[in-house]
């Protein structure tokens, strides 16, 4: 089985940068609210006082008030679907699993246009809470693990060392660089900068 990462792997960008800068067009006021709140919750997170998700889920607090959510996505993703690789759609496969931090309700949007059936991502309830935490380095490989019990991952492929754990858990693994990839080896050094 393939693993992908999904932003800045196979997508060309950071999808909750792109809907938080798609939302400041239709609903700014939420957004900037959302925006004002996370940047203070970020300073308690940096002193160790909150987990990140608590971030996360202020940061995008604003969708949750949107009405009709799941048509305002469509729109989202049909718009951005131009942003998935090139590369990723000479090879895609779909038995292919991506496995993202970002949230299921537009990840999976996205998958299903690509044909992709296999998502993992962060999950969040009706309200914007996110459930089970954040689906990010080492809970990538947790989450494969417990939905496909006993499948091997063998390819990897992601833009970050946060993702590390799941390069090294797959039997060969690639470090993508824009549209270049390049085979990972322990110590690789990335270019993409953790925020």
């Amino acid at each position: 089985m393939n693993l992908y990462d999904f932003d800045n792997t196979i997508y060309k960008g950071d999808t909750n940068t792109d809907i938080i800068l798609y939302s400041l067009k239709y609903h700014p006021i939420n957004v900037i609210k959302s925006l004002v709140k996370a940047r203070k919750l970020k300073k308690e997170y940096k002193k160790g006082l909150i987990p990140f998700e608590r971030v996360k889920e202020s940061m995008l607090s604003f969708l949750f008030q949107i009405k009709n959510l799941d048509s305002y996505l469509d729109k989202f993703v049909n718009k951005h679907m131009k942003n998935i690789k090139q590369w990723y759609l000479i090879r895609k496969n779909e038995k292919d699993i991506v496995i993202s931090a970002s949230y299921e309700i537009w990840i999976a949007k996205f998958c299903k246009k690509l044909k992709i059936k296999n998502v993992i991502a962060t999950k969040t309830d009706a309200n914007g809470k996110i459930i089970n935490g954040n689906c990010k380095g080492k809970e990538k490989i947790v989450r494969f693990k417990k939905m496909f019990k006993n499948a091997k991952a063998v390819v990897a492929y992601s833009d970050s060392k946060v993702d590390i754990p799941m390069l090294e858990y797959a039997k060969n693994a690639y470090v993508v660089e824009g549209n270049k990839l390049f085979n990972y080896k322990k110590g690789y050094k990335f270019n993409i900068k953790i925020v």
